[in-house]
């Protein structure tokens, strides 16, 4: 008897956590896109100070769950489906591997400096993400050098489950993570 009801707790138990575990599971993807998205964001700020030189940040996006982004020191309407550093038009930032010798971003010095980035949503399954409000009137934030002012647009990337996260960027180039409709505990509304 003590068996049966041990046994009838934890079905009760199990079906209460399985729909919470998946709806966790859910929100985790999407917490990683927008995190991954806000601190490439920031990078792209940071390294337009540091270098001194204007970055962009490019973004192939149409509001489904196949999306792709890329940063760019070298190239401002660097392509984000190239996937060889060393191609025309790809998305990189040059980087010196110690030769002394630094790249412009072109390949044209050393194609070792070249280091691609270029993000996908491949790790992020059943996220979408789309864009809005770029004042570029494209689908590009740009980062000046001087004090990291910016374009201003939104990123916005929605679950499986309706939940929403936003990166906001101003003009001013200050760049935001927030949940538009709280529907994501630990953000703060837009």
């Amino acid at each position: 008897m003590e068996l049966l009801i041990s046994i009838a707790v934890m079905g009760i138990i199990i079906s209460v956590a399985v729909p919470n575990m998946a709806e966790f599971s859910v929100n985790q993807r999407l917490i990683g896109a927008a995190e991954q998205v806000y601190g490439h964001i920031q990078q792209a700020r940071s390294e337009a100070i540091t270098r001194n030189t204007t970055v962009y940040v490019n973004f192939d996006v149409d509001g489904t769950t196949s999306w792709e982004y890329g940063l760019s020191s070298a190239n401002s309407l660097c392509d984000v489906s190239v996937t060889a550093p060393s191609s025309a038009n790809a998305c990189v930032m040059p980087v010196d591997d110690g030769d002394g010798n630094l790249d412009p971003g072109d390949g044209s010095v050393d194609t070792a400096d070249l280091v691609l980035m270029r993000f996908t949503s491949t790790n992020y399954q059943d996220v979408a993400m789309d864009i809005a409000n770029f004042s570029s009137g494209s689908t590009q934030l740009l980062f000046d050098p001087v004090r990291g002012t910016a374009t201003s647009g939104q990123v916005t990337l929605e679950s499986a489950n309706g939940s929403l996260l936003r990166v906001t960027v101003s003009l001013l180039g200050r760049i935001t993570l927030c949940s538009p409709d709280g529907s994501v505990d630990n953000y703060g509304a837009c």
